[in-house]
């Protein structure tokens, strides 16, 4: 019985500590969004700069297919006369880590010796931002964001649609 109930709290804590991507959401309350029931959508162009090289357009599309499958099983259609826009943009966010690693220290000939290690690591952090438009006014009508860990799991389109799922979930 002890074992079993450890066994089990164990599992509940690494659950608990699984950790999600957060989503910030937000609507203009000028709008009311159940008056839309179609949508169009306009995936960003990929140009050959620099700053785009590392975008996956694999990743664009499974993105686009999320979106598309999200909207529907809240009963919108996708159509080319829409009355909402909806437009995604991916970034990616390098961040600059470093840990130091504590080594030896003493004084050689009356001065400080320091032998800390430094490491530099370069970090990944994908960005998502979903934006509704009015297809009248363009005036962006819902948000959503997200920042996420770039993971083998993205390769995946369950893991895009759980994703994009947890997003549109709001609106």
């Amino acid at each position: 019985m002890i074992k079993q109930f450890f066994s089990i709290s164990i599992i509940l804590i690494f659950v608990a500590c699984a950790s999600q991507p957060r989503i910030e959401s937000d609507r203009d309350s000028e709008y009311d969004l159940s008056a839309y029931k179609s949508f169009k959508i306009n995936k960003p162009e990929l140009t050959t700069s620099p700053s785009q090289i590392g975008l996956n357009p694999i990743l664009m599309q499974r993105v686009e297919r999320a979106i598309k499958s999200s909207l529907e099983a809240k009963g919108l259609k996708e159509s080319q006369e829409a009355d909402m826009i909806v437009r995604f943009f991916i970034g990616t966010n390098r961040e600059v880590d470093r840990s130091t690693d504590i080594g030896s220290r003493g004084f050689y000939n009356d001065r400080y010796w320091d032998s800390r290690n430094q490491r530099i690591l370069k970090v990944d952090k994908d960005e998502i931002a979903i934006r509704f438009h009015d297809k009248k006014t363009d005036d962006v009508i819902w948000y959503a964001f997200s920042r996420f860990n770039r993971s083998l799991k993205m390769r995946d389109q369950a893991a895009i649609n759980s994703l994009i799922e947890k997003a549109v979930l709001n609106f």
